[in-house]
């Protein structure tokens, strides 16, 4: 049984006939939509000649955002089954590895359906698996003909391809505890190409924003210069007169900053999830001291974005005038303090980092130690104390400390994952105690943990050397788009003085004999040089705010 197309499964998880979905959903958007934007066009002074949106640029604004929200009304359950799959992908490798890990001990002897009821905190993997168990309880399904019916639907190739494999492997009368162990090898290797597949998306995605952002760039410039070469106006413009005068550089902006937003989104869903912090309700000295910080820097942020606004509002002829060179300092500034807990931030995920490098190594003696000695929890932890663990030596003698008091052996864990507030301790340290726990076999549990973190380590390390190559195309774009919108906002400084002296000089001379005499070309600016101040600074402030963007 193939697994449907995406559209399909989208159309099966609406729940609803596609007449009563395009009905309830579609059409009042469409409709929202369409009156929004005649309304908007209204407001902007409707089609007149002079308006924002004048003539046909106002009838293509109504049909584009229109079109635009019915478009983005249909895609929406295909891309929530798009985003089903990846939340499906992304638990997989600790969903096997966990399999593994029940499959040794005397939950092996049980059916994979018991195994399948325990994984209930994997989100939309635990989704998956409730639909399995609706259909054997109340549909009084064979479990290999559920595992087909889901993976038939499932929006995960990896999630459907390992159903199969299960119902085959229950029909066949494979044992329980072979299956998963051939299951460990399969879904690693699935799931490393899985993770090298994206990295390599992430490249070509890399590329795609260069040239976009490279052809946005372009689009600035040349708005900047017809700003000042086509558009006049007068000091006593409305707000809307002077937006419209500026709707060839507001289109550019809109055009650079959409290719921004949609790159930011694009690298999100591209990029492999990995999940640095723990993510718990416990209080320990970093989130405490974060949480601190974050307020502090806060109030004096605000306080500073009150300072410079009234600043800004008191001086405004004078810092516009010279926008480009004190303008940024007014925006940046008051965030600033915000740089401290940020750099808290950074540097707690370099130890989280070293904390996870050493973690393999540190269960795999946990659990070897825990194996030969048989012994209580804290005397196993005691005996590791002379080993060094870099990062985690500190949080390992905390957590010894705490088992040595015998009063609650698993919250003095809880305590220690919180300690190394990381992710992937805190998730695999409860595999482990669960596993050790339930087989009575620590030293191959911890084995097993142990090889798989190494795995999940090693797709981390290509996933920070990508990041890396993305973080210095990132900062040589910063550079090259700072560098030409500053040119650009040079020539377009140098164009406005040379047009308002050659405008001062031709005060008594007669424009339309110049333009008959240029065979109907002529500047508008040549008429009207009036409004090239305010179109300067108005340029000079648009492209800082699209600097700090």
């Amino acid at each position: 049984m193939e697994r449907m197309p995406i559209w399909q499964i989208a159309l099966r998880r609406i729940e609803m006939p596609v007449p009563r979905f395009f009905s309830l959903y579609v059409a009042p958007i469409v409709v929202a939509t369409f009156l929004i934007s005649i309304v908007l066009v209204y407001l902007t002074g409707g089609l007149a000649e002079g308006a924002l949106f004048s003539g046909f640029t106002g009838v293509f604004l109504v049909i584009l955002l229109t079109g635009m929200s019915a478009l983005a009304a249909m895609l929406f359950p295909v891309l929530e089954v798009q985003r089903s799959a990846t939340l499906i992908e992304e638990e997989m490798h600790m969903f096997i590895t966990r399999m593994g890990i029940l499959s040794i001990g005397e939950v092996g002897a049980q059916s994979i359906f018991d195994i399948l009821k325990q994984m209930r905190d994997y989100g939309e993997l635990a989704s998956e698996v409730k639909r399995i168990e609706t259909l054997v309880d109340k549909w009084n399904t064979s479990l290999p003909e559920a595992a087909r019916i889901v993976a038939h639907q499932s929006p995960s190739p990896l999630w459907s391809d390992f159903l199969d494999r299960m119902a085959f492997s229950i029909e066949a009368g494979q044992p329980i505890d072979e299956f998963m162990r051939s299951e460990q090898e399969t879904i690693a290797e699935q799931y490393n190409t899985l993770y090298d597949t994206r990295l390599e998306s992430v490249d070509t995605l890399k590329e795609i924003y260069v040239s976009l952002t490279t052809a946005g760039l372009f689009g600035l410039v040349i708005a900047g210069i017809h700003l000042v070469l086509f558009e006049v106006g007068g000091v006593n413009d409305t707000p809307i007169e002077v937006a419209s005068r500026l709707r060839y550089l507001l289109l550019a902006s809109l055009v650079f900053l959409f290719i921004q937003v949609v790159a930011v989104f694009a690298f999100r869903a591209t990029i492999p999830k990995d999940a640095t912090f723990a993510r718990d309700e416990m209080d320990t000295p970093f989130r405490i001291n974060f949480r601190r910080s974050l307020l502090l820097s806060g109030i004096v942020s605000i306080g500073l974005v009150v300072l410079a606004t009234l600043t800004l509002i008191w001086t405004w002829d004078i810092i516009t005038t010279e926008w480009d060179k004190y303008g940024l300092l007014f925006i940046v500034l008051p965030f600033s303090p915000l740089l401290i807990p940020a750099a808290m931030v950074r540097r707690e995920e370099g130890q989280i980092q070293r904390r996870d490098e050493t973690y393999p190594d540190f269960i795999r003696a946990l659990g070897g130690t825990a194996q030969a000695r048989s012994a209580e929890p804290s005397a196993t932890i005691k005996a590791l104390r002379g080993i060094d663990f870099g990062m985690l030596d500190n949080s390992i003698d905390r957590l010894e400390k705490r088992l040595s008091t015998r009063i609650d052996s698993d919250r003095a864990w809880d305590y220690f994952t919180a300690d190394t507030n990381s992710a992937v301790i805190s998730r695999y340290t409860r595999i482990y105690i669960e596993g050790s726990q339930s087989s009575g076999q620590p030293a191959g549990t911890a084995e097993m943990v142990s090889r798989s973190v190494g795995n999940l380590l090693s797709l981390r390390n290509r996933r920070a050397l990508s990041a890396n190559t993305m973080w210095g195309v990132a900062l040589g774009l910063l550079i090259s788009s700072v560098a030409s919108l500053n040119v650009t906002t040079s020539i377009v400084l140098q164009l406005g003085d040379a047009i308002a002296g050659v405008a001062s000089n031709l005060v008594d001379t007669d424009v339309g004999v110049l333009t008959e005499f240029a065979g109907g070309i002529a500047l508008p600016v040549m008429e009207d040089a009036s409004s090239v101040e305010d179109n300067i600074r108005m340029f000079k402030i648009i492209i800082s705010i699209l600097i700090l963007m």
